[in-house]
């Protein structure tokens, strides 16, 4: 059985004090104030007396952050499940003893096969049951399930990376319906296919507890997840600990440790990118969006995932992937997102501000309004780049949004005007040319499969 395509569902521990900021509405605020320091002052002192002491408009004049470190360092709070479906929602605080029951739930309705079997998995009050949250059909497009070596390409920034014995599922967000088209995401995977899921990071276009509890029906699978020395506004939940609570395996190595799945051999890389600012000194201490990208190596191919990464005050992704060819060799593909994030004012990140101190954000708006502002992603140049840095064979786009299965990607913003995923992939190869470089960009879509067959790429496209 699967959810209803218009269902949307959260399983999360929420931090303390955090949800009450409104942190878009204060970005905006800010913008509007263009920065200066008698507006921005009273705009923050109108927020705190409504909210309470979360803010810290004195940081205005110290230079320091305009957030309180409760704030910054949230404690995790009570667990949520919330279900809703058209108007009606339900929502349920959960005592941590009993978040493992609502996983397991998750586990046997991906493993039902009639509506009967789901209903004597629920562990809600039968006041909450509906039969419209579940399609009684399957998805009419499904993914194809892994056959063979290669790259399948699924939702958004998930693929499958597939040996000849063994499937590593990458990022699942199938159940993550705040996002987009991803309604349209089928969910189906093979009970007992999958060797491991790695998670590249937290963000809620990567990270989504209950789309990865409906591909794992086996609590023993193991997880591989970003390391979280401390819970932070940038990363507010420890991913292993979150897991161990559901009742699932996790393993969190270290940036330069190595695991073996299978016969698949999985580099842990950093995740440098994507931070509040893409230069400049670092960031305070115990702040940082953690993750991590990847090195695959199988028997047939190898491939780096990049994600969302490209450059932050404590590395370069160039860098990182210049190291990993002179460890390991060339890689054959690169698998990168190539949208452009112009931190700490980007509004899809619109907390990302409140982790910068005052001096800092005023120096960051100049920038930006003297065109000067980086993007904390690598971008069709960062990305060319990183493939000259990597000697790869292809580039392959993905993690640039969904509207699917065989759908190109035509606006790498999600709906918000920004260029289609040819258009970046075009830029690409200008890039990639005035480098001198020979990687060659492939263009595909969800549910399309890079195939490799005698150390050469074939691609299965989906029609």
């Amino acid at each position: 059985m699967r959810f209803a395509p218009d269902v949307i569902m959260d399983l999360t521990p929420l931090p303390e004090g955090v949800g009450g900021v409104p942190f878009t509405e204060l970005l905006h605020g800010l913008l509007r104030e263009g920065f200066e320091p008698e507006g921005s002052r009273r705009l923050l002192e109108e927020a705190r007396a409504r909210l309470g002491g979360l803010l810290r408009p004195e940081g205005v004049d110290d230079g320091g952050f305009l957030v309180e470190p409760s704030v910054l360092f949230p404690e995790q709070g009570e667990w949520w499940w919330v279900l809703q479906q058209g108007e009606a929602r339900w929502h349920t605080r959960l005592a941590v003893a009993d978040v493992a029951a609502v996983a397991d739930f998750l586990r046997a309705t991906a493993l039902a096969s009639t509506l009967d079997e789901v209903r004597e998995a629920w562990p809600f009050d039968e006041a909450g049951w509906r039969d419209t949250l579940f399609a009684h059909v399957p998805h009419p497009t499904p993914w194809k399930e892994p056959s063979g070596p290669g790259i399948y390409r699924r939702e958004h920034a998930s693929v499958v990376i597939r040996s000849r014995t063994t499937s590593v599922l990458v990022d699942p967000i199938p159940l993550q319906r705040r996002m987009n088209h991803i309604g349209q995401a089928p969910g189906n995977l093979a009970p007992g296919r999958l060797g491991a899921v790695a998670i590249t990071h937290g963000h809620v276009d990567h990270w989504h507890v209950p789309s990865l509890l409906s591909q794992l029906t086996d609590a023993t699978v193991p997880v591989l997840v970003p390391q979280v020395p401390r819970p932070n506004l940038l990363t507010m939940q420890d991913f292993a600990q979150v897991l161990g609570t559901c009742g699932q395996r996790a393993l969190a190595p270290g940036w330069g440790e190595t695991v073996h799945v299978g016969d698949i051999r999985v580099d842990v890389l950093p995740f440098y990118g994507e931070q509040p600012a893409p230069e400049g000194p670092p960031l305070g201490e115990g702040l940082r969006s953690w993750g991590n990208c990847y090195r695959f190596t199988t028997e047939d191919f190898s491939c780096l995932l990049l994600v969302d990464s490209g450059t932050d005050p404590e590395g370069r992704m160039e860098a990182v992937v210049a190291r990993s060819r002179r460890e390991l060799g060339p890689v054959d593909v690169v698998l990168s997102c190539q949208r452009e994030f112009l931190s700490p004012f980007f509004g899809g990140l619109s907390h990302y501000w409140a982790a910068l101190p005052w001096a800092r954000l005023r120096a960051l708006y100049a920038d930006h309004l003297g065109g000067r502002l980086r993007s904390a992603t690598a971008g069709p140049s960062g990305v060319a780049e990183v493939c000259a840095a990597a000697g790869t064979r292809w580039f392959m786009p993905y993690a640039n949004g969904f509207e699917g299965v065989g759908s190109a990607i035509r606006d790498v913003g999600w709906g918000l005007g920004e260029p289609s995923e040819a258009a970046c992939c075009a830029a690409v190869r200008d890039h990639l040319t005035a480098l001198g470089a020979d990687t060659r960009v492939l263009d595909w879509s969800p549910g399309d499969v890079a195939r490799f067959e005698r150390g050469e790429l074939r691609l299965d496209v989906t029609r």
